[in-house]
């Protein structure tokens, strides 16, 4: 099945949303050990490495917002976060010679860390310090970090079979609206 390429990133929004939903569950049936499992790391991977800028960045304003509606910070800061972050990934793309599911899982790995960091930091603010157990952040991490590197690479895989993108797409010519008019 083949989406128009201008539609993709909202196929790709609804991916991400219903992962984060999974997710949301699971976490809801693990919090009595203390654990929790982020994993918008690899959500902002694939939509940074195989969508053009600005589809990715339209397919994780949404995300970002539900995440806002679940999290104690101000409004808002969860799509300053990803789309920062977004961008980041991009250039780094750009970078790169060709596309691999290494490069993904480096991305996915290096985004979640930055997004426990910003989030640890919005926490001490907004929240205070009291609370804040470095243990447990970097247990939290280190949980989320082999859940995304157990299934990025499926992920990934699956909403490329969804989309219908054939072949790996080269990050210097990735998915771009501009070239279906």
């Amino acid at each position: 099945m083949k989406f128009a390429p201008r539609n993709r990133w909202i196929i790709v929004a609804i991916a991400h949303y219903i992962t984060i939903l999974f997710f949301t569950q699971l976490n809801f049936y693990i919090a009595p050990f203390g654990i929790s499992v982020l994993i918008t790391g690899m959500l902002l991977s694939f939509s940074s490495l195989t969508l053009n800028h600005l589809q990715g960045s339209f397919s994780l304003i949404p995300v970002a917002f539900l995440i806002d509606t679940k999290t104690p910070f101000p409004f808002g800061s969860s799509l300053l976060t990803l789309i920062s972050l977004h961008y980041i990934a991009v250039l780094v793309r750009y970078q790169l010679s060709r596309e691999s599911e290494g490069a993904s899982l480096a991305t996915a790995l290096a985004a979640n860390i930055a997004i426990y960091i910003v989030y640890t930091f919005l926490a001490a603010a907004n929240l205070g310090t009291e609370g804040i157990n470095a243990f447990q952040i970097a247990i939290n991490l280190l949980i989320s970090s082999l859940v995304i590197a157990l299934i990025n690479l499926h992920y990934q895989r699956a909403l490329i079979e969804i989309l219908g993108v054939s072949g790996s797409t080269s990050p210097k010519r990735s998915v771009s609206l501009d070239e279906y008019g």
